[in-house]
């Protein structure tokens, strides 16, 4: 099974992800390989805490200038740049601008949302909560054998 926060691989019965320190909610079940299997669609913890209402606040008024993913720069996700600007680009003609009033409140909500969980990734980062995986190396790719 996989975290549904940041998509790391999780150890049979833990109380928390080692990936992102957030705590397993009991009762639900977390993502499998769906989404977060690929790198492209984690979260890269911030070097400072982001303020979510700058993040949305970007989201939505420049989504109105077609511009909306610029928020996801100011949290420092350009993964998530590129994934939502080309899909801003794509879905735009694709629909005839059905979606164009829709795509601002979207990035709104979406980076508002973002901007919180990485600032609890940080908090708990500071906390000492977040701890490599057995076997890894500090940027996430497996060590060889020594």
């Amino acid at each position: 099974m996989y975290c549904r926060y940041c998509g790391r691989e999780l150890q049979e019965g833990a109380d928390f992800c080692l990936g992102c320190g957030k705590e397993l909610v009991p009762g639900k079940v977390p993502v499998t390989k769906k989404m977060y299997e690929y790198e492209i669609f984690r979260l890269k913890p911030p070097k400072e805490t982001k303020n979510p209402g700058v993040a949305a606040s970007l989201g939505f008024i420049l989504g109105w200038l077609l511009l909306g993913p610029v928020g996801y720069i100011y949290l420092g996700q350009w993964n998530w740049f590129w994934i939502t600007f080309v899909i801003q680009i794509v879905a735009y003609p694709v629909t005839l601008f059905v979606v164009y009033p829709l795509f601002p409140i979207l990035f709104a909500i979406h980076q508002y949302q973002m901007a919180k969980d990485l600032n609890e990734i940080l908090v708990l980062e500071r906390k000492g909560y977040m701890m490599e995986v057995e076997g890894e190396s500090g940027d996430g790719t497996p060590d060889e054998g020594i």
